[in-house]
């Protein structure tokens, strides 16, 4: 979807939502089905709230938004994991959003979620804590398709564990979902455990457990288990801690099965070393 990003550089004086006032000033309207917001003023201090203040105030004067992504914030501007949020959920609730990609999860909170129209979810975070998973695994999006959740570190926020994902497992919670990304995890084995015993598992097309620390007792679940995947289209394991040997036997036996999978290890770091392996995203 086409969309004009909205941000301001750290010198800027003017705010970002005089920035997005401007521009319906002088154009009446937003007609486009999508847009960007950037860094906004001291993000590394202050949360969005005027923006999503603003954007809701003004909905009628966004007439086509389908897609929003909030946050779109580079690393020299603001490390992922020192990007404020606030409460979201009301971009979700208030516009017929059909999908929504936040960036930044410090203080993120989606409560009271609900849409009919959402069909895509993504949150890309250094690490996305249990008080807003429990926001995703309550809201009511019933038709949502792609969940796709970065859930990173302790360090930087994920302050949950393998129980507080296991609502993510499980169908009923998300009866249309067939892009299922649990990704970017310092606990992907138990994640992989978990998944391929779950209910949620046989309705995927997309299984997406990549950028997270995913060894050989992992990988060796899989191997496993991959007639439980006949039926996938993508196994995702890109970046991983994944012996070379066992990655061309779970391809072998995915190119058997008609599956894609993905597994490039570029710029895995230390992967010799248990006690230092990361997430490809944690600051």
């Amino acid at each position: 979807m086409e969309a004009i990003k909205f941000f301001v550089d750290y010198d800027d004086e003017v705010t970002l939502e005089k920035k997005l006032a401007d521009y319906i000033e002088e154009h009446v309207s937003y007609d486009l089905p999508a847009i960007t917001i950037g860094h906004w003023n001291d993000a590394y201090d202050t949360s969005p709230e005027p923006v999503i203040n603003y954007l809701i105030a003004n909905k009628a004067k966004f007439p086509n938004l389908k897609k929003i992504f909030l946050g779109d914030i580079d690393s020299d501007e603001c490390e992922v994991s020192w990007i404020i949020h606030t409460d979201a959920a009301p971009l979700i609730n208030e516009f017929a959003l059909e999908e929504i990609i936040i960036k930044g999860a410090n203080g993120l909170r989606l409560k009271n979620a609900a849409s009919n129209t959402l069909k895509e979810l993504t949150i890309i975070s250094g690490g996305l804590a249990s008080n807003t998973l429990n926001d995703i695994a309550e809201a009511t999006i019933p038709n949502l398709e792609h969940l796709e959740l970065y859930l990173g570190v302790d360090d930087y926020g994920f302050d949950g564990d393998i129980s507080t994902l296991e609502p993510f497992m499980q169908r009923s919670n998300f009866p249309k979902v067939t892009y299922w990304g649990l990704k970017n995890s310092e606990i992907a084995d138990e994640i992989c455990e978990r998944v391929l015993a779950s209910d949620i598992l046989p309705g995927l097309e997309v299984l997406d457990i990549s950028l997270g620390t995913l060894s050989n007792r992992g990988a060796e679940l899989i191997l496993e288990n991959m007639d439980k995947l006949a039926h996938l289209k993508t196994l995702d394991l890109t970046y991983n801690y994944v012996s070379d040997e066992l990655l061309e036997k779970i391809i072998a036996k995915g190119s058997e099965l008609n599956i894609e999978v993905l597994c490039s290890k570029e710029d895995v770091y230390n992967e010799d070393d248990e006690d230092y392996r990361y997430p490809y995203i944690t600051e």
